[in-house]
């Protein structure tokens, strides 16, 4: 395939799962349907990083975006605040409906949105201000394999939550010795007037990244705008939610069709996330590579628990390299209570205007989660 024919077949990926597509500014990237197949940016190439290529994601049905830098640019912070809130606090803010936690009503991820149910998040008071913006984070979330915080952000010149969205460069999070996080997933801003903005962030991490972050760690979050020379900076603690259960299993089961081998490399369930490792391997080697593609670019992953349900998607990226795709895929959701999950690998109908499902028969894999005690 060459580059002209693979750049029409991303747009059309990105139209069929994206529905509507917003204008947005060059550095803010819309989510994509799946959102953790990311779809290559350079047939050509022998592999493909689909999250550092044009970091394109496929839109699921809540609307989100993530905010990727256009460049890394090292500034100096306004000013630096750092505070826990005592437990004593934190239970009383708790108890107030008004002030309690952010992530209670989020749709879309049934994982943060129990996490802030169960009050397992930190509560912090922690603001910085740089000339006439300024940012207050109010609530930390980690569970071993994803960060969330909830913020307020005041910008007086910006008019609405579409601004506000084309404005905001960069978010990131720094923690002393591991690389920058970058790349945030946010609900859609919500409008609390006077140009003050409430957003709930969140970021799977990889494996490699989550390593060695321990149970407690603070992070200095960023906050990079348009036309401001200086970004706002703040340090908050994290403190990992204590699960009542979790499941590592690297690797997992093999199954194949006539058409496909599927292996699962990797299962991460933690308190509010579950990360999917995946290779999903063309078998017929002599395949052209317009073949290969169609085979492999449209596929994503469904995992419905054992009542039924699917879990909500909430990240990832893919790497294509010939006749083999591997994924990791994140999903939200608390898995406490359920025995198994089946994982459904499908293919998008890219000749439909629906978001009709062709599933991979043959390739369904059943694991067992353990029963509790």
């Amino acid at each position: 395939m060459n580059r002209s024919n693979a750049g029409q077949q991303l747009d059309l990926h990105l139209k069929k799962a994206a529905g509507e597509h917003k204008p947005m500014s060059p550095v803010v990237r819309t989510r994509l349907d799946a959102a953790y197949a990311s779809l290559p940016d350079r047939p050509e190439s022998a592999a493909t990083d689909l999250t550092t290529s044009k970091n394109k994601r496929r839109t699921s049905p809540l609307r989100r975006t993530a905010i990727v830098a256009a460049s890394v640019v090292a500034i100096s912070a306004g000013l630096f605040a750092s505070g826990f809130v005592s437990p004593v606090m934190a239970d009383t803010i708790r108890e107030i409906p008004l002030i309690g936690s952010l992530f209670s009503k989020i749709e879309g991820d049934a994982g943060l949105r129990t996490a802030g149910e169960r009050s397992q998040g930190t509560i912090v008071e922690a603001t910085a201000v740089s000339g006439n913006m300024s940012m207050k984070v109010k609530e930390t979330i980690f569970d071993g394999t994803r960060v969330a915080f909830a913020m307020d952000l005041t910008v007086p010149d910006i008019p609405n939550a579409s601004k506000l969205e084309e404005e905001m460069q960069n978010v990131s999070l720094s923690i002393e010795g591991k690389p920058e996080f970058n790349g945030f997933f946010y609900e859609e801003p919500i409008d609390q007037g006077n140009g003050t903005y409430t957003l709930l962030m969140n970021s799977p991490l990889d494996p490699a990244e989550a390593q060695g972050l321990g149970n407690q760690f603070e992070g200095e979050i960023t906050v990079t705008m348009r036309n401001h020379a200086q970004p706002l900076s703040v340090t908050v603690p994290f403190e990992r939610i204590a699960a009542g259960r979790e499941l590592h299993l690297n690797p997992g089961p093999t199954v194949q069709n006539e058409q496909y081998a599927l292996s699962i490399d990797s299962l991460d369930v933690t308190a509010s996330t579950v990360q999917l490792g995946t290779t999903l391997e063309l078998k017929d080697q002599t395949a052209s590579a317009t073949k290969q593609d169609e085979a492999l670019l449209p596929s994503a992953y469904e995992i419905v628990d054992d009542q039924g349900k699917a879990l909500d998607i909430v990240g990832g990226q893919g790497m294509q390299d010939g006749g083999t795709m591997t994924s990791l895929s994140n999903y939200g959701a608390d898995l406490s209570e359920a025995e198994y999950i089946i994982v459904k690998p499908y293919l998008r109908d890219s000749d439909s205007n629906s978001d009709a499902k062709i599933y991979l028969e043959g390739l369904e894999v059943k694991i067992d989660l353990g029963k509790n005690e």
